[in-house]
């Protein structure tokens, strides 16, 4: 594949990502019951995928080990993350969310890290906490008020998401390796749905979908449609030409190119004029994505170019 268009792919996949913090905000104040917009989201995702597999997608070939991680999966991947990211968009801005899930590699470095008993690098411990500091800059802990306590409430919902989507992708390293990385994707969502049922499944059969607004239909297709399955498929595609630290450039310029959005829509009218995008915000999203390079960058630690800057040979 050309690199053009493989530079087109990571633009496409960047602009539908900030279009899904959007939506999925306007889903999640349509819909109002959070319960019932993930059951609604993972079922319309899973009959997509359940029509695509034995021709887009393989069919399965797990065995019985494979499938009780499967499930697993699905729980990690629907009753807990997805749920957990709807209801604090309930509550929050779109561009925290987009902010904090640029926070996955630094999540998954500390999770492998403690997991084998090791301390990361001193550069990757400075990243750490120079987007640990940008996250305490945007959730501004020391503000009072009824606005700051909602999108503290809800950025807290989001970040309880991202732990959950940081132990699913460390999780799901295994069994990509030993399967389609898209039909271990599809059927942990598909698994993900039959265990939201349960929890959900009242709450969807009885909801009012009458009274639903015109933009709340928009957002759940937009979910749905967008984002659990085309940029799964885009995202599947960039990893098959691209190593994973190019790919992840795309979660990097998540959050700058959602803000732009949510400016650009508030200023039209179409969002809420406070989307939080002030002084602190930027300076917190510069914090975290610093941050983050750190921890993706390879290579001899960055203080060494400065050595050789003022010791050349």
């Amino acid at each position: 594949m050309k690199r053009l268009t493989l530079y087109g792919l990571m633009a496409l996949h960047v602009g539908l990502s900030a279009g899904t913090y959007v939506f999925s905000k306007e889903a999640a104040i349509g819909f109002s019951n959070p319960e019932a917009l993930t059951l609604a989201r993972a079922l319309g995702a899973a009959v997509i995928f359940l029509l695509l597999s034995g021709w887009a997608i393989p069919k399965p070939s797990f065995g019985v080990k494979d499938w009780t991680k499967i499930i697993g999966l699905g729980i990690l991947l629907v009753p807990a993350n997805q749920y957990c990211f709807l209801r604090g968009l309930q509550y929050t801005v779109p561009s925290h969310p987009a902010l904090f899930y640029a926070l996955t590699p630094l999540g998954v470095l500390l999770m492998v890290t403690t997991l084998r008993r090791q301390l990361p690098p001193l550069e990757k411990t400075i990243g750490v906490l120079l987007a640990l500091a940008g996250v305490v800059i945007v959730l501004r802990p020391w503000e009072a008020g009824g606005f700051a306590s909602e999108l503290r409430s809800g950025d807290f919902w989001v970040l309880a998401g991202v732990l959950f989507w940081i132990i699913y992708t460390v999780a799901v390293k295994g069994m990509c390796r030993n399967h389609d990385p898209r039909v271990v994707t599809a059927w942990s969502l598909i698994a993900g749905a039959l265990a939201m049922m349960p929890l959900a499944g009242y709450d969807l059969l009885t909801l009012d979908f009458a009274a639903l607004e015109v933009s709340a239909w928009l957002g759940l297709v937009w979910l749905v449609v967008i984002t659990s399955v085309t940029m799964m498929l885009v995202w599947n595609i960039l990893l098959r030409y691209l190593e994973p630290e190019a790919v992840a450039i795309c979660a990097n310029a998540q959050p700058p190119a959602t803000a732009a959005l949510s400016a650009f829509l508030a200023w039209t009218g179409l969002l809420a004029s406070d989307q939080d995008l002030g002084l602190l915000f930027f300076l917190g999203m510069v914090l975290v994505i610093s941050g983050v390079w750190l921890v993706q960058r390879s290579g001899p630690p960055f203080w060494h170019a400065f050595g050789k800057v003022f010791h050349p040979k």
